[in-house]
């Protein structure tokens, strides 16, 4: 390895500080970083919004072919319409079995939602002649709705 005298000028860096390339790579880092973040951290309502309407649709949906498997959350063990719809969507979620028929043994249930997700989800389900129905607008749970 070479020695090279201490007075060389490329060994030395100037004590001035940050040069205006430095400063400026920073700045725009700093801009990019704020761009991302800026549009994420005052829109959430939109993301909750959506995530409900997914999960209540595929809520309807489970239920809908259960149904038609001859498993129906939304009727008690009489047959007759159940009110309560965060029971129901609760049950769904949880799932059961077909007891009977072509079907027998298949399991429907949505797994993995957390009561904050029934709930949100029940903002855009209703309940009409005992059949779960998914409505896009957003109808808070009043009737029947209880709680978990």
């Amino acid at each position: 390895m070479k020695n090279f005298p201490p007075d060389t000028p490329y060994l030395h860096r100037s004590k001035q500080g940050f040069s205006f390339f430095e400063v400026m790579i920073f700045v725009a880092i700093i801009g990019i970083i704020i761009a991302i973040l800026v549009p994420m951290w005052g829109n959430n309502d939109a993301f909750y919004a959506a995530r409900d309407r997914r999960n209540a649709q595929e809520l309807v949906s489970i239920n809908t072919m259960a149904s038609a498997a001859g498993l129906n959350f939304a009727l008690d063990e009489k047959g007759e319409a159940r009110e309560n719809l965060l029971e129901i969507l609760h049950d769904i979620s949880q799932g059961d079995s077909v007891k009977h028929g072509a079907l027998k043994g298949r399991h429907y249930s949505v797994p993995g939602l957390s009561n904050e997700d029934i709930a949100g989800a029940a903002n855009y389900i209703t309940i009409e002649n005992g059949e779960l129905s998914y409505s896009f607008e957003r109808k808070p749970v009043t009737r029947g709705g209880g709680s978990l």
